[in-house]
């Protein structure tokens, strides 16, 4: 049993609690008393001083395999030129294709990534785990089709959702795809450990057939998994709904797959996923970028928004700005770090503070969002996401300055430490456990 004794307690729950302490036992918050009440063994007891605990912060995408693809280099002479022949290829069916173009910059990252050896690859995903939990990041929701980094995951000491990515392009795929996947998430269900969750992740509108959104939105809903997509993020994808054809046909074509055409060209993305009944209260969306007159609708349908910031600016060339989002889906919205620019910042509250300049958010409310709002759209406020008692003890310790209080939060970026059921994995930077 250990006693954590701090200034101030954001606990995403009630109210801020000052000169108050945590009781944590194998892993839980088992009582939450005043400082002047503290009679554990000096042992037991961690003296924060003027500091801050805030529930561990949960980031809603993340796709750590991409984390060190524009550092890492080729090590043998088949991955560089296997790399030599993708670039060849990439120009090639790009030609006359500007270089800011959306699905120009994902075939790029393709090209990228394909050309690492697993070993580049694990370690890629793992640098970019570690730097999260660095900044205080305790639950994350990871994107991949490839089933290499399960073993990872699972073994990961914070909360992680691993969304299985899919394509199809036809009929025929879409039944091929969702039989074997079906096979391997029932397996990993099986054999997952209790920090692990499983759900779906159909790429976008334009990446997958009708026939596996069909497939695979029955699949969610009879098994009560969460299902999530990539929404109207590029103008690349608004062309291909609005006339059956777009530059995205030529990343398909790249990725060896076939022209998919839409079932419909006279709807709205909203539209089109609703006549196919996907959209519901276990939908998770990013983006939506290109389609704002809509996100009234989008909301209404009871589907949960991930806001995706650096990367719609980067790869997307354009964003919501907060106080939209804040506007159509107010507390049912969690934040993504991704990003591909080299050595990118991975710290949730900072990007939390940026976005929340013209200061609209108080910072009580705002750390609500990279907690307790995104734990309820995972539905693991249960164990996660607010400082209460009986919730495993996944918390951060931000230390202030002489004469600050819990308001200075807004100007931190890293947490002085990081808990994940009660076990202490950063200290001042430095990490205390191994992937």
């Amino acid at each position: 049993m250990k006693c954590y004794k701090a200034k101030w307690i954001l606990t995403s729950a009630d109210d801020v609690l000052e000169d108050m302490a945590i009781v944590v036992d194998e892993g839980k918050i088992i009582d939450i008393i005043p400082n002047s009440q503290v009679n554990f063994e000096e042992k037991y007891v961690k003296e924060l001083g003027n500091a801050v605990i805030t529930p561990g912060f949960i980031d809603m995408l993340t796709q750590y395999q991409y984390t060190d693809i524009l550092d890492s280099k080729p090590q043998d002479f088949k991955r560089r030129l296997k790399k030599f022949f993708k670039m060849l290829s990439l120009k090639y069916t790009f030609a006359g294709v500007a270089q800011d173009n959306y699905s120009r910059k994902w075939a790029g990252i393709l090209t990228n990534y394909f050309s690492l050896d697993r070993n580049q690859k694990i370690s890629s995903f793992k640098h970019g785990v570690t730097e999260s939990i660095k900044a205080g990041t305790t639950c994350i929701a990871q994107v991949s089709k490839e089933f290499k980094y399960f073993e990872i995951i699972n073994k990961l000491p914070i909360k992680n959702y691993l969304f299985f990515e899919v394509f199809a392009d036809s009929k025929d795929s879409s039944k091929k795809t969702f039989k074997e996947l079906r096979a391997k998430v029932e397996d990993f269900i099986w054999h997952k450990g209790e920090n692990t969750h499983i759900g779906i992740m159909l790429n976008s509108i334009s990446g997958v057939h009708r026939k596996l959104w069909a497939l695979f939105s029955k699949y969610c809903r009879k098994h009560n998994m969460l299902l999530m997509t990539r929404f109207a993020e590029s103008l690349d994808e608004m062309e291909w709904l609005e006339h059956g054809f777009s530059d995205i046909d030529l990343l398909h074509k790249f990725m060896g797959m076939r022209k998919i055409s839409p079932y419909s060209k006279e709807v709205t993305p909203v539209e089109y996923l609703d006549n196919l009944k996907v959209l519901t209260k276990k939908v998770l969306v990013a983006n939506a970028n290109y389609d704002s007159q809509e996100l009234d609708k989008l909301a209404e349908t009871g589907a949960k928004y991930i806001y995706q910031p650096l990367y719609s600016e980067e790869i997307c060339n354009k964003k919501l700005d907060f106080e939209t989002v804040l506007k159509y889906f107010p507390q049912n919205f969690g934040l993504s770090t991704q990003s591909f620019v080299p050595n990118h910042n991975f710290s949730l509250l900072k990007l939390a503070s940026y976005l929340n300049i013209n200061g609209v958010l108080d910072i009580v409310e705002l750390i609500k969002y990279l907690t307790i709002y995104p734990a309820k759209i995972l539905r693991l406020d249960n164990s996660i996401g607010s400082i209460e008692i009986g919730k495993d003890a996944d918390f951060n310790v931000f230390k202030l300055d002489n004469g600050e209080d819990y308001n200075a939060l807004i100007n931190k970026e890293f947490p002085y430490s990081t808990y994940s059921k009660g076990r202490k994995l950063v200290k001042r930077g430095e990490v205390r456990f191994s992937l």
